[in-house]
């Protein structure tokens, strides 16, 4: 017999796979033939991509959509149909090294300047008239942002839906925590691909997010080996390796219009955020500056299709309002854009952000929303905050006296992973909006609840918790959750955030704790909207482990890489919230609006 968990995990797992479909692909639109298949386009360095275009008929020119694919330009052609029939030519180009690109595969690191030297030869091309528009989810969409900083004079619009700025923000890795749950498995299928293998079967995913060290996982993978997975767990701090992909640092250079669109449980929502942030203020031009939308919904990796009669995620109901047509919407963006086609684009707002809770789509002019009040809540207890069953207690009231809250962590009975930011990883890590009253059941996890809510509270910016404590080893992790608690008890997810302690000061250089010394961490959750309805609970929960999502921290202080079974050791922590020191998250409240007199 199938378990209740199991039915919803299969269902997240389905939905995960139909949104995880790069945009184009989305539409379900019949096959269209390439009007021209596998032409090689020289690269600066010689490497020739492989490309299928799509012509509309006439004698053009056109103006052309562009991706740049790890999945295979044949699934990004087959949403090719409608765009063709709307006017504009189609490119969709293999990435070096992949199915009819030449070249070794070398995730992230060619994209930016391939992705230039593609622009370039489509906006030489007789058929094409001198503007690009660019598309794509996930990976095609990180390649419209990677080659932005070159600014070339043809691409005047992108939609990356689901973008990275930087690898060790999310995806591979969370600021020094490594994604185990989702790495491996991708790593593998794409290096079969760029060797021509068949993806191995029958690996069990389990004993490898177990495997210890580390460092063994590449050599586990049904004998295709990544290097790219190794030079991952190989590199826990922020160098180099992860610096050469980042483009957190060249939002400067940029000069384009983007669409930013992401889902407020998508394992890429951070960093879409990021994205639009970083580009709005620093892009090169104010037109860019002004150009520059976000569009975020209650939804995960990708926009899925939902249907007339509302959308159901996880353990949640967002209603029949969360309904938009995205395709619509893009398709919108690029005429304005490519065709000078005045359909009011210009005088929408420029962030469309969907509120949990009231389950309404809202209009802002930025984000994160200035009006929003950071407001301090304080963690209080009696000494026994552990579990949902405890007293611990969350409240504006500045603490006085009080005994700290203690709990034990240890790596061989880590809180599982359920719910949460995720992408590709529902095998075993199930993600989105899930009722957390199991985890928050254990010893191992501190909750802080604030009394039923007296009236509505919306909860829309980035939330940050700031913890007082010590603990008798030399590195841990921390994990902060916060929840929506319904008036019969279930807690929903809304966000989370992470802090592995050697990067509390420098994710470039780490720095390990001194046993029993007390310390001030500050744990930086993911934007998120949500309104705290009357009657419901605001509800935080503290632990030290998140997994299979992500590794496990074995608390010796050892390179992550390298820990063995031998180092493993279990951690005692002192969560303090004293007047001395106090512990506190605090919450981006938005005031209600006033009444209509």
């Amino acid at each position: 017999m199938i378990s209740s968990q199991m039915l919803r995990r299969l269902s997240i797992a389905l939905l995960c796979l139909c949104v995880a479909l790069p945009a184009s692909a989305q539409r379900g639109a019949t096959g269209l033939a390439p009007t021209r298949a596998d032409v090689m386009i020289p690269m600066r360095d010689g490497i020739e991509l492989g490309a299928d275009i799509y012509l509309p008929p006439g004698d053009g020119p056109f103006p052309v959509l562009l991706t740049l694919t790890p999945y295979g330009k044949n699934g990004a052609g087959r949403g090719a149909a409608a765009n063709v029939a709307r006017g504009y030519a189609v490119v969709a180009v293999d990435s070096r090294g992949l199915r009819a690109s030449k070249g070794k595969w070398e995730p992230y690191i060619h994209e930016a300047k391939d992705g230039y030297d593609i622009q370039a030869w489509a906006a030489k091309q007789s058929w094409c008239n001198g503007k690009i528009g660019m598309f794509g989810t996930s990976y095609p969409a990180y390649t419209q942002v990677a080659p932005a900083q070159f600014r070339h004079p043809a691409v005047k619009a992108l939609v990356p839906v689901s973008a990275q700025s930087d690898n060790y923000g999310s995806v591979w890795s969370s600021d020094g925590l490594l994604h185990l749950a989702f790495s491996p498995t991708w790593a593998m299928q794409q290096e079969a691909i760029a060797t021509k293998q068949s993806a191995p079967t029958g690996i069990d995913w389990t004993k490898v997010a177990w495997t210890l060290p580390l460092k063994a996982i590449p050599d586990m993978t049904g004998g295709v080996r990544s290097q790219f997975l190794a030079d991952v767990i190989a590199h826990e701090r922020h160098d180099d390796f992860w610096k050469v992909m980042s483009i957190r640092d060249k939002y400067a250079e940029m000069d384009v219009p983007a669409l930013h669109v992401t889902g407020w449980y998508d394992d890429l929502s951070q960093e879409t955020q990021t994205n639009f942030i970083g580009m709005r203020a620093q892009s090169r031009s104010e037109s860019a500056r002004h150009w520059q939308r976000l569009l975020i919904g209650p939804w995960g990796h990708g926009v899925p299709r939902i249907s007339d009669s509302g959308f159901v995620f996880g353990d949640v109901d967002f209603g029949k309002e969360v309904k938009i047509d995205f395709q619509a919407i893009q398709a919108r963006w690029f005429d304005y854009h490519l065709k000078s086609i005045a359909n009011g684009v210009d005088k929408e707002a420029p962030v469309k952000i969907f509120v949990m809770g009231a389950n309404k789509w809202r209009d802002e002019q930025e984000w994160p929303i200035a009006r929003a009040r950071p407001t301090r809540y304080y963690l209080h207890s009696k000494g026994f905050a552990n579990t949902r069953f405890g007293d611990g207690l969350l409240s504006t009231d500045v603490p006085t006296t009080e005994p700290p809250d203690k709990f034990s962590y240890d790596p061989r009975n880590p809180v599982p992973t359920y719910g949460g930011h995720g992408c590709c990883d529902y095998t075993f890590a199930a993600m989105g909006p899930l009722d957390q009253r199991v985890n928050q059941s254990r010893a191992d996890v501190l909750v802080y609840s604030t009394p039923a809510l007296t009236e509505d509270v919306e909860v829309s910016g980035f939330v940050e918790a700031n913890l007082v404590f010590s603990t008798d080893v030399t590195d841990t992790d921390f994990f902060v959750t916060l929840s929506d608690v319904y008036p019969d008890g279930k807690a929903i997810d809304i966000t989370e955030g992470q802090l592995r302690a050697r990067f509390r000061e420098s994710q470039e250089k780490p720095s390990l704790l001194t046993p029993n010394k007390q310390y001030a961490v500050n744990v930086k959750l993911w934007g998120t909207s949500n309104q705290f309805k009357k009657g419901h609970r605001i509800r935080i929960h503290v632990t030290s482990s998140n997994f299979p999502r992500y590794n496990r921290n074995l608390n010796s202080g050892k390179p992550m890489a390298e820990e063995t079974e031998a180092d493993i050791r279990i951690a005692h922590h002192t969560i303090y919230h004293d007047a001395a020191r106090a512990s506190s998250i605090v919450l981006p409240i938005v005031p209600a609006p006033s009444p209509t007199p």
